[in-house]
């Protein structure tokens, strides 16, 4: 018994054409999975650094309720990372651990009440770019 056409399966030429459908598919994919990534990477830098922005802001602003010195609190939860901390008001002061901080990068859109002592905290990456920051009142 000889095998028609119909059982005989697919053909060198046909699965050759099926793979390189299928290679420009994956091709396409590829740059889209990258992006993501990176994103993904991006978007966790810049949650962390909100995260530790608001400790920063959290303890600056208990240390001057109870009247310690912030720059102390601050030292003592801060590692790895640049900071700058701006207290306007009140309790008028500034401290960072970088020389020169883009003040106006740092503070632009940010609605200062001049009431109480408004807290602008910023964290900075590597490359010098905000990574984080918080805002809070005494």
């Amino acid at each position: 018994m000889t095998a028609n056409k119909k059982t005989r399966g697919f053909s060198y030429i046909e699965v050759i054409i099926a793979l390189a459908l299928f290679a420009i598919v994956v091709l396409a994919v590829i740059p889209t999975m990258s992006q993501a990534g990176r994103n993904m990477t991006f978007a966790v830098d810049a949650y962390d650094g909100h995260l530790q922005a608001q400790r920063i802001m959290l303890a600056v602003r208990d240390a001057l309720a109870s009247g310690t010195d912030p720059k102390t609190r601050v030292a003592s939860i801060t590692s790895n990372f640049e900071y700058s901390v701006w207290v306007f008001g009140r309790y008028a002061q500034e401290f960072h651990t970088i020389d020169t901080p883009d003040v106006s990068a740092a503070v632009a859109g940010t609605n200062i009440a001049l009431a109480n002592s408004t807290i602008i905290t910023v964290v900075w990456g590597e490359d010098g770019q905000v990574i984080g920051h918080a805002v809070g009142m005494v």
